[in-house]
């Protein structure tokens, strides 16, 4: 339960500091005091966002600090442990709220996230604001009322999981769809392309191979006459290289023969004559390699033509037109495991449709039974509240289980269910939607029947009601009022009223009171006693003017509620 609310700087609330205990708790005062401001601080605590207009006026930081205590430090310790906290039978949250844009929380003393404050403070308490009950008039909000009365969060989170699985798949398949849609426009002119290409017979590095080979042709008679000229000069003619080494060494043969120290002269004409000798052998190689073939150039520019035909269009290098053969090659085969991989993901969406189709018809089994427990408990708790003839419905429509097309289009990730509550407040009158018929005091009562059902599902153990008493007055609002005490039996439960004959049902009563001076406005909240609880629920009944009989009148609404 809550126990504690300190509040510092806060809209118009300088400090305060609120202990709160279990049972109903009643906060009253004027219009515009600020008792809904004490439901923003406490949305504060509980995740809410954060902004710099809640700060006071004057102030550079706003501070809201509320203090929980369980029966067992077992209680959050699942959500406790994973922030490397020490679960315990108190918690603190604290938020500040500062001009700079630099907000904190603190969670026991320990610095945290809002994403962490979000994910603990859940289900701590339940806040119902002002203009709640207008939410019922949305249909979309009864489906989840039903799930959490039916305590359906389970398979409800299955049947989304599934949806999302079959929702994931058929937009995979509708991607790969538009892609063979959008690769079919292209592919006559790929298959073009491509068989362009496989008809040159494309080989790595023949670019450069032709064009040395063009270069050889090209220059035959160049080359032999200066490749015969030179191996004249080394070998075949008179007086050739080879024979004036001969010569020579014959010559320094003599020399060492007198001069045994110039052995080394010998030794270089020694390898003069073999690197001659191999010089000769790689002309006479060359002259025999040489070929006079004006048919193999004529080919050889041709292919030479055709290359750099292709490299226009899908060069520049021989290197980028083989690339984009092979691309062109893979893109065609591809259209082959694009028809594999378009069967297989529609088998696959058929199975995880019917999958889905599972999980989902049973959770429309479970919204049905659901809904006949909420239809008989919601007319119970209606009759207390001053609706005894009241009819109420839960009306859960589901699609043909043998109507697939009806299926896929209801599917969700909330199921195919389409839940509407229905309401007749009068007998003889037919169930209709609560958006035609419902006044503003039966929503109101219809809200306080499924918070006090949902309270039953352990939704929090505190419960906040701000201004219930919408469109109600008089003996229905007494019934309210009785309704809330007994839920606060089991709840700690937080009421803010403007309605005398909830207010004197409640165990702790709080005044909330605005002063203003030249300079500023304050909130300040008072516990009251038993004297100013009459004089508070007297202000309450009589307006302006009070007397000795709406004192008396105020006395007896608090004996009467005991």
């Amino acid at each position: 339960m809550l126990s504690e609310l300190i509040v510092h700087n806060f809209a118009i609330i300088r400090r305060l500091h609120l202990s709160l205990d279990p049972g109903l708790t009643i906060l009253t005062g004027e219009t515009g005091a600020g008792k809904s401001i004490l439901v923003g601080a406490v949305n504060l605590v509980l995740g809410s966002r954060a902004s710099q207009e809640m700060i006071r006026t004057g102030a550079e930081e706003a501070t809201v600090e509320a203090v929980f205590t369980f029966d067992s430090p077992d209680v959050l310790r699942p959500r406790l442990e994973p922030l490397g906290l020490e679960p315990a039978t108190e918690l603190l949250i604290k938020r500040t709220v500062t001009r700079s844009g630099r907000n904190r929380v603190f969670i026991n003393g320990q610095l945290a996230t809002v994403q962490q404050l979000q994910g603990l403070a859940q289900g701590l308490i339940s806040i119902s604001g002002q203009h709640e009950h207008q939410v019922l008039l949305d249909p979309d909000v009864h489906l989840e009322l039903l799930d959490r009365y039916g305590d359906l969060g389970g398979d409800a989170a299955k049947v989304q999981e599934a949806f999302l699985r079959w929702a994931e798949k058929r937009e995979a398949l509708r991607r790969l769809r538009q892609m063979k849609r959008q690769r079919q426009e292209q592919l006559d002119f790929m298959r073009f392309q491509l068989q362009e290409l496989e008809a040159a017979q494309l080989q790595e590095g023949e670019d450069e191979a032709l064009e040395a080979e063009r270069r050889l042709l090209k220059h035959a008679a160049t080359l032999h006459e200066s490749a015969s000229a030179s191996y004249g000069l080394i070998y075949r003619d008179q007086g050739a290289v080879l024979e004036r080494l001969d010569d020579t060494s014959r010559h320094l043969q003599t020399i060492v023969e007198i001069d045994p120290s110039r052995k080394n002269l010998l030794e270089y004409v020694e390898q003069a004559r073999i690197h001659m000798e191999e010089l000769s052998h790689g002309l006479q190689q060359v002259l025999s390699s040489i070929r006079f073939d004006p048919g193999r150039l004529a080919e050889v520019e041709d292919r030479l033509a055709v290359l750099g035909r292709l490299a226009k269009k899908y060069g520049p290098t021989l290197a980028d037109m083989i690339r984009k053969r092979d691309e062109l090659r893979q893109a065609a085969a591809s259209d082959a495991d694009v028809e594999w991989e378009e069967s297989r993901l529609e088998k696959e969406i058929a199975t995880a449709f019917d999958e889905y189709r599972e999980l989902a018809g049973d959770l429309s089994r479970k919204r049905k039974e659901a809904a006949g427990r909420l239809r008989e408990d919601v007319e119970k708790v209606l009759a207390d509240l001053d609706l005894p003839r009241a009819r109420f419905d839960a009306a859960v429509q589901v699609p043909s289980p043998r109507d697939v097309a009806a299926w896929e289009a209801a599917a969700t990730a909330r199921g195919v269910d389409r839940v509407e509550f229905l309401l007749s407040a009068n007998p003889g009158e037919d169930l209709k939607p609560l958006a035609k018929v419902a006044s503003g005091g039966e929503l109101s009562r219809i809200l306080l029947a499924l918070k006090t059902l949902l309270s039953r599902q352990g939704e929090a153990e505190t419960l906040v009601f701000d201004e219930v008493d919408t469109g109600i007055g008089g003996r229905t609002a007494e019934l309210v009022g009785r309704q809330l005490q007994e839920l606060a039996e089991r709840f700690q439960v937080i009421c803010i009223t403007h309605l005398p004959q909830i207010a004197c049902f409640g165990r702790h009563h709080f005044r909330v009171h605005k002063e203003s001076d030249a300079d500023s406005t304050r909130t300040s909240v008072t516990r009251l006693d038993d004297r100013e609880r009459v004089e508070e629920l007297a202000r309450m009944l009589g307006g302006v003017t009070i007397t000795e009989k709406t004192l008396a009148h105020a006395r007896e609404w608090l004996e009467k509620a005991r």
